[in-house]
């Protein structure tokens, strides 16, 4: 299966959600928006909440390949009021044209999400200066983190989102200092 990213308008990807499963044009595909768990206090109760990861983006799966896929999107986008384009890397060594997300980035982001695609809150130990995690998606991926909040427990990562470095905050706990 490979993934593809839609660049859509900010705070429409649930109905571009409902369009692709609806559109007899992307038969064959499934929709999903990257989000994460947030807990937070509110009136003195903790609230949990899931909020879109990547605003403004919808990942699309699909056997189709490449240029396949492309053509058969084209005339979706075209037709939505909502999609603005299909992200591309650019070209390739031989000029071909890259849609689909490059297996380095899926398998980093398959190791963060759950299987509802959300990025459920980790929970780690402060050992020195340095932040252990001990359970949770951020469990061996301890390099990717660049910045702790303790008070609002986030953790700042920097993953690889086509191509690009991105720096996106989910939620850390820190349960103790040793």
């Amino acid at each position: 299966m490979f993934w593809y990213i839609l660049y859509v308008k900010t705070g429409r990807e649930h109905y571009v959600v409902d369009e692709i499963i609806n559109s007899r044009l992307l038969y064959g595909t499934k929709s999903f928006i990257p989000t994460y768990d947030v807990k937070f206090k509110k009136s003195g109760n903790y609230i949990m909440e899931r909020r879109k990861l990547f605003s403004g983006y919808v990942f699309v799966e699909s056997e189709i390949n490449g240029i396949d896929f492309y053509m058969m999107v084209k005339p979706f986008i075209n037709n939505s009021q909502n999609v603005l384009k299909l992200l591309r890397y650019g070209t390739d060594y031989e000029g071909n044209l890259s849609f689909q997300v490059k297996d380095s980035e899926k398998e980093m982001y398959l190791g963060l999400y759950n299987e509802e695609f959300c990025v459920e809150i980790s929970k780690g130990l402060i050992v020195g200066d340095r932040i252990k995690i001990t359970k949770g998606p951020l469990v061996g991926h301890g390099s990717i983190i660049k910045n702790i909040n303790r008070h609002k427990m986030q953790a700042k990562v920097e993953i690889e989102f086509m191509g690009c470095l991105r720096e996106i905050t989910i939620e850390l706990e820190v349960v103790e200092k040793l």
